[in-house]
């Protein structure tokens, strides 16, 4: 996967669990029903940051939440999205750094209670949301990971997690709660290499049920990633379901998301280019040059992408105008793709 494409899975999946009626469906619907049972109903608290290393934040993101039970006691969820195709053997025991993480933080911030006493340690309970194509074979507990003879296992370090493979529930089963269920349609069917037309076309009618918003929130995940002819997929799928205005309309605000992702990586990578720069020549006007620098490639980027999706192969007159234009005529060029016939259309020029 991408590095592109797994850090819009991660900000799409942070953005899902973000809204607390899906967090506290997830932990309702995908916890085991005796401990679901024993949690408050209310939706549960998130806690910032994550446990993830820098490593493995290519593969995977996270989110923490904290709840209690109905006895009052505290309780905490780690829930962990796997992005890679296939699962990794090593799974439980990175689940169990970052359990000894979260740990090791409660018990600096929250471990006393007021009188100096040491409070008990809050409960923790794991689930991992994989959305991979090849089935999960990984053990779903520490000590079934781990090689001994069976006496011993009575004595290892052990824990479960709760395993949601996205991949092995049917679509009417992956939530109750509308927008998560629309939420794990998007992870489960909307990667790059496999998505088909009927599956396309039930993630647009479900995504419409719940306004536009969710439908260029979809739009945006697909069109970002795939190439031809599955960005034309896309738009056929969408002219189809749609007023033809309607349809560009949901085009054109998928763009503009997926264009401002784009200017935003261009203008970080331009900054950086400048800071180093700036070493030698003045660090101010180093990173103003890098922002600036940033900003266009990252727009000339995006125009290119858009352009080879819509009429394929650009040809060289083409490419060498759009890298020799100002910020103003490329935004202006921008603004217009979606109306245009031809790149000739769009850029006033005949082929040379």
């Amino acid at each position: 996967m991408s590095k592109r494409l797994t850090q819009r899975h991660d900000a799409f999946f942070q953005r899902l669990l973000d809204q607390p009626e899906n967090a506290a469906a997830l932990l309702r619907e995908r916890l085991p029903e005796g401990v679901a049972c024993l949690l408050v109903d209310e939706p549960p608290e998130p806690i910032p940051g994550s446990f993830v290393s820098r490593r493995l934040r290519g593969y995977r993101t996270d989110r923490l939440f904290r709840t209690r039970t109905l006895t009052g006691r505290p309780v905490y969820l780690y829930c962990l999205l796997e992005h890679k195709s296939s699962p990794d053997v090593r799974t439980p025991l990175q689940l169990l750094g970052y359990q000894y993480q979260i740990l090791d933080l409660w018990d600096r911030t929250e471990g006393k209670n007021p009188d100096g006493s040491w409070r008990p340690l809050p409960a923790i309970l794991t689930m991992v949301v994989y959305h991979g194509v090849a089935e999960w074979t990984v053990p779903l507990s520490l000590a079934e990971a781990t090689d001994c003879d069976p006496a011993m296992r009575p004595y290892l370090l052990d824990f479960r997690y709760r395993l949601v493979d996205l991949g092995r529930i049917p679509d009417v089963q992956l939530s109750q709660e509308q927008k998560l269920r629309v939420g794990f349609l998007i992870l489960k069917h909307g990667t790059a290499g496999w998505t088909t037309r009927k599956q396309l076309v039930k993630l647009v009618c479900e995504a419409m049920r719940l306004g536009h918003n969710d439908l260029a929130t979809l739009i945006y995940y697909l069109l970002g990633d795939l190439e031809e002819p599955k960005s034309q997929l896309v738009r056929e799928v969408l002219n189809d379901l749609l007023p033809e205005e309607e349809a560009q309309a949901m085009l054109s605000v998928a763009a503009r998301q997926w264009l401002s992702e784009g200017e935003t990586r261009g203008r970080t990578e331009g900054e950086a280019r400048g800071r180093v720069a700036g070493k030698a020549e003045g660090k101010a006007e180093g990173k103003a040059e890098g922002k600036a620098e940033g900003k266009a490639e990252g727009k000339i980027d995006d125009l290119k992408r858009l352009l080879t999706r819509r009429f394929g192969a650009l040809p060289d007159w083409a490419a060498q105008r759009i890298e020799g234009s100002s910020i103003e005529q490329l935004n202006a060029w921008l603004d217009d793709i979606f109306d245009a016939d031809s790149v000739s259309g769009l850029l006033g020029i005949g082929q040379h």
